[in-house]
């Protein structure tokens, strides 16, 4: 039992013994203390901030005069930082555009009801170049009756494929704006429960 315990304080002497060594090797006002997977290793010179995974900056005595995150925390850190400081931007901009929420949910409408124009333009020009196609179509079956399937003349065939093509076309501009219709009504709306939050906390 005696020997236990002397063997567990020569082992807390010998840890004591080792890093006043590197300090007193190290003869510097400051230590660097870092830890790689449970490795604790210490040294006279600044760790390189390309592969810091995190340390410590202790004085001739030992004592922790700062800890220093790793590479990876101090970017996450400067993007929540980054990401806050956007906020607030978006937050002055907020109020000193709109004055009134009324003015912001006519902003919203105005937007929104542009998109709903353009998509209303765009059914009817479908329902034109559909009923145009429907008439190309019946041609094509007319003149394929007496000169034999895929006989009918050339111009017929590309009509009936650039019409086809400006459907197709007409179609895709209609679900790109439905999805801008629907970003848009999102924002809006995310954009109002803040301004009410805002003027809110304005009041108090």
């Amino acid at each position: 039992m005696k020997g236990l315990k002397l063997l567990k304080l020569a082992s807390t002497c010998t840890a004591v013994w080792t890093l006043s060594a590197v300090i007193s090797v190290a003869n510097a006002e400051k230590v660097y203390k870092l830890t790689d997977e449970g490795l604790i290793t210490y040294q006279d010179r600044q760790p390189d901030s390309n592969k810091d995974n995190g340390h410590e900056v202790l004085n001739n005595q030992g004592v922790v005069l700062k800890e220093i995150k790793s590479l990876e925390e101090r970017r996450e850190f400067q993007q929540f930082e980054r990401e806050r400081e956007l906020a607030k931007i978006r937050d002055r901009a907020l109020l000193a555009t709109f004055t009134a929420e009324e003015d912001l949910i006519r902003t919203r409408d105005d937007r929104v009801g542009m998109i709903d124009g353009l998509i209303g333009r765009l059914d009817d020009r479908i329902r034109i170049l559909s009923e145009r196609l429907d008439v190309v179509d019946k041609r094509v079956l007319i003149q394929e009756k007496t000169l034999g399937v895929g006989n009918a003349p050339e111009s017929l065939y590309e009509e009936q494929l650039r019409i086809q093509r400006n459907v197709e076309n007409a179609w895709s501009l209609i679900d790109a704006k439905a999805m801008e219709r629907s970003e848009v009504s999102d924002k809006f709306e995310s954009d109002l429960m803040r301004y009410r939050e805002l003027k809110a906390a304005r009041s108090e």
